[in-house]
């Protein structure tokens, strides 16, 4: 009878140190090990439905821990293992067939990529980036998410190259725009003069002077300069530089007289894109004279 209640104590013993050094170090470690697979995973974007069993587990392995439960420590981190390596299986066999399909699209992309200049290319390469980023770190769903996406929007992109290249050789000259108006209680006069250079840049002079309504009259210019580019046949103005040679508005008060509000000239640098603008060929074309 003592002997059998030796190996009874022996025995409680033995459990009670296995489950003191399963919620101490070593299952720390084990917790650990899992949770940064689980991790990997994510970060690879397998799908939620895929790990939603794995974080279950881990976090009733964390609760019982916290608990002292060395019982259910166990039992979820059996659970977990076996849910990690399952989505591990998983992800390998989804991510070999994404890797093989994002190396195919990204080499033809790449080839089509060449043919494209200006904003298009522009367009191409930051899409191209996040699909070469995705490839370098292994994150194949994403990278195939990527490529689709690109692969999608090419057709479009080499649409505008084409249509930019006709247009490019039309637009370079000084295009003049003059108009009056007088209706609605206006009287005023709106110059605009755009130069396109050669080199990719721009010169944009605007002028407006006389009433413009009922109660006021307006008179200012201003020049702006910067870079153009084509999408398509649509001129995109990015503007570095504005200068107000003046601008002198006239309010009409309640006495019927004109006030007049002169503001200061200014000379400005232009650098996160407020005064960027885009203008159709056919509006240039049907408003404008060469």
């Amino acid at each position: 009878m003592k002997v059998n209640k030796c190996i009874l104590m022996l025995v409680c013993a033995g459990f009670v140190g296995a489950v003191i050094l399963l919620t101490g170090c070593g299952g720390d470690k084990a917790m650990l090990d899992l949770e940064t697979r689980l991790k990997a995973l994510e970060d690879k974007g397998t799908p939620d439905s895929v790990l939603s069993s794995a974080r279950v587990d881990l976090e009733n392995a964390k609760a019982g821990k916290q608990r002292g439960d060395g019982t259910a420590v166990q039992v979820s981190i059996d659970s977990l293992k076996v849910h990690v390596a399952a989505a591990e299986k998983w992800a390998e066999g989804v991510m070999q067939v994404n890797k093989v399909r994002a190396d195919s699209l990204a080499k033809v992309l790449a080839d089509l990529k060449n043919g494209l200049t200006g904003i298009q290319l522009k367009i191409a390469d930051s899409l191209y980036s996040v699909l070469d980023s995705n490839l370098k770190k292994a994150w194949y769903l994403q990278a195939k998410a990527a490529a689709d996406h690109l692969d999608s929007l090419m057709p479009s992109l080499l649409k505008d190259e084409d249509h930019a290249r006709q247009t490019s050789v039309k637009i370079v000259g000084v295009w003049n725009m003059v108009k009056q108006h007088r209706e609605d209680g206006a009287n005023e006069v709106e110059k605009n003069k755009i130069s396109f250079m050669k080199d990719g840049t721009f010169e944009y002079d605007e002028q407006m002077k006389g009433q413009t309504n009922d109660v006021l009259k307006e008179d200012w210019q201003f020049i702006s300069h910067g870079n153009y580019g084509l999408k398509g046949d649509t001129i995109l103005l990015m503007t570095q530089t504005e200068k107000c040679l003046r601008q002198i508005y006239w309010n009409l008060n309640d006495k019927s007289q004109w006030v007049k509000n002169e503001k200061a000239p200014y000379d400005s640098v232009i650098k996160d894109g407020s005064k960027d603008r885009s203008i159709a060929f056919s509006y240039l074309k049907d408003n404008y004279r060469k």
